[in-house]
């Protein structure tokens, strides 16, 4: 189950909860409360792995910009020293190879930026999800903590 799933499940637990009159607070089953904080103890790590795919991809996508770049280049290089031989078409083709060559020079630096801009959406993502989540832990936890540290409050209720 993803974190979100089991972060709700929680969040619902809490909720269904028995009140306790005047002083907004919550009983709880905690063995559920406790699993489930486990759960998503449990789940962190796979969203961290989907994380670090992420960036893996973005930076093979970035690899292999990279390389066709560098390809691109190369084949205007060979262009250049095939047509140096014939003294007009040289001028010409130094003119065209120089276009090529910026031109490959431009969508490689187009392909760093988007590969780079990609992976910083996504770890940006990533970081903002993981934060929630964390938040969401917290508040759990400390709900859980304070409710354990006032027992007397849900037996009062219970008399």
């Amino acid at each position: 189950m993803d974190t979100q799933a089991l972060l709700k499940e929680l969040e619902d637990l809490i909720m269904d909860g028995c009140g306790i009159p005047f002083v907004g607070k919550r009983a709880v089953n905690v063995d559920e409360a406790m699993r489930l904080i486990d759960e998503i103890n449990q789940s962190l790590p796979n969203e961290l792995a989907k994380a670090q795919s992420i960036v893996a991809d973005a930076d093979q996508r970035k690899l292999e910009a990279q390389k066709e770049a560098e390809k691109i280049v190369a084949q205007a290089k060979d262009y250049i020293a095939q047509i140096t031989e014939e003294s007009e078409l040289v001028k010409m083709a130094q003119e065209r190879a120089n276009e090529i060559v910026a031109a490959a020079e431009e969508s490689a630096r187009t392909m760093n930026t988007n590969a780079l801009t990609y992976a910083t959406d996504v770890l940006k993502y990533v970081e903002d999800n993981m934060e929630q989540t964390l938040d969401s832990l917290r508040q759990n936890r400390e709900s859980l903590m304070q409710q354990h540290t006032n027992p007397t409050d849900v037996h009062s209720e219970e008399h």
